[in-house]
């Protein structure tokens, strides 16, 4: 898969819209660029040259997939998405073609036309191909795709009320789409707390392998000080993914705020053998003052003093030597 998405990247190399034939009046209408920067090359007519550039590409990518075009466009598809999500619309758009040139029957194909269409405000043919690609599409598992990536693209751009919308369209085509439910639920953490639980609920309850939104919905009752619920829901989390580090991490904040001390010196601990170097260092700080908080000095100071020799930021480390200073020896 690496290769092919390589081959996708390195072929546009070859420049076309050179040596063509007299334009027609509808090509002229439309907008300036080389004929591989519109969908499926603008409908123009191509010389030899770019014909045989087309042969040798599809040549190479079915080579390289075992003869699979549908999963070589695939992976062209994907490229392209990335690239539009990117704002980079005029390498997305080689990418979208060169998908076609493999596999014109891809639904997924002419979405990607159609999204590109969207962000150059060609709002009538980014319809139209969207109409072509539902008729490729038994079933509306493109469509689907097409629609979470463009939430996804909002989100970007941090339009959540868009994404929002978007995901309902999906959740119009597939009520049981736990994704759907998991990133709208997520979106909503930050407007709509009560919606938020709800979503996030429903995709726990669709996916219940889902550890993200168990976090997310952890973090909510965390927020509303219901702790012993967040605990439950970082637990769940932690039991899915053991080295889920914001899940420990998490429920080390919400022992803390019970006062649970050694349960959260417990989850901090295990965060410790999770991250890299450069972030251990507060870590140790932060079990270092709640040894101190439970009234052992020995390990509060050991903590502390290792703090110091992993490296801390300025600020965090005068706390801590003035922590050292009033408590060890």
């Amino acid at each position: 898969m690496k290769i092919l998405l390589l081959l996708c990247l390195l072929l546009p190399g070859i420049i076309w819209g050179q040596g063509r034939r007299q334009p027609t009046p509808e090509q002229l209408s439309r907008p300036a660029g080389t004929i591989n920067e519109q969908p499926r090359f603008g409908g123009q007519l191509k010389n030899a040259e770019q014909l045989a550039a087309d042969a040798e590409f599809i040549q190479d990518a079915l080579r390289r997939s075992n003869g699979n075009a549908r999963e070589a466009a695939r992976i062209c598809v994907d490229l392209g998405w990335s690239y539009l999500r990117a704002n980079i619309p005029v390498t997305a758009i080689k990418r979208f073609n060169h998908a076609w040139l493999l596999d014109s029957t891809l639904a997924d194909v002419y979405y990607g036309f159609s999204a590109f269409l969207q962000q150059q405000k060609r709002v009538a043919e980014a319809e139209q191909y969207l109409s072509m690609g539902q008729r490729h599409d038994a079933g509306n598992q493109g469509l689907i795709r097409y629609y979470s990536n463009l939430a996804y693209a909002h989100t970007q751009r941090r339009e959540f009320q868009e994404a929002i919308a978007i995901n309902e369209k999906i959740l119009g085509l597939d009520a049981d789409n736990g994704f759907a439910y998991a990133t709208s639920g997520r979106w909503y953490m930050q407007q709509d707390t009560a919606k938020a639980r709800a979503y996030l609920t429903r995709a726990v309850q669709l996916n219940p392998q889902d550890s993200t939104s168990f976090l997310n919905r952890g973090w909510l009752s965390y927020g509303q000080k219901h702790y012993p619920a967040a605990i439950a829901d970082y637990s769940e989390a932690i039991r899915l993914n053991p080295r889920y580090v914001s899940a420990y991490a998490n429920r080390a904040l919400a022992y803390t705020e019970q006062q649970n001390y050694a349960a959260a010196i417990a989850d901090w601990q295990s965060c410790l053998k999770l991250v890299p170097p450069r972030e251990k260092a507060p870590l140790f700080g932060t079990i270092g003052e709640l040894k101190l908080k439970m009234n052992d000095k020995p390990g509060g100071c050991e903590s502390l003093r290792m703090a110091l020799q992993w490296g801390l930021d300025p600020a965090p480390e005068k706390q801590v030597r003035k922590l050292i200073k009033e408590n060890c020896r």
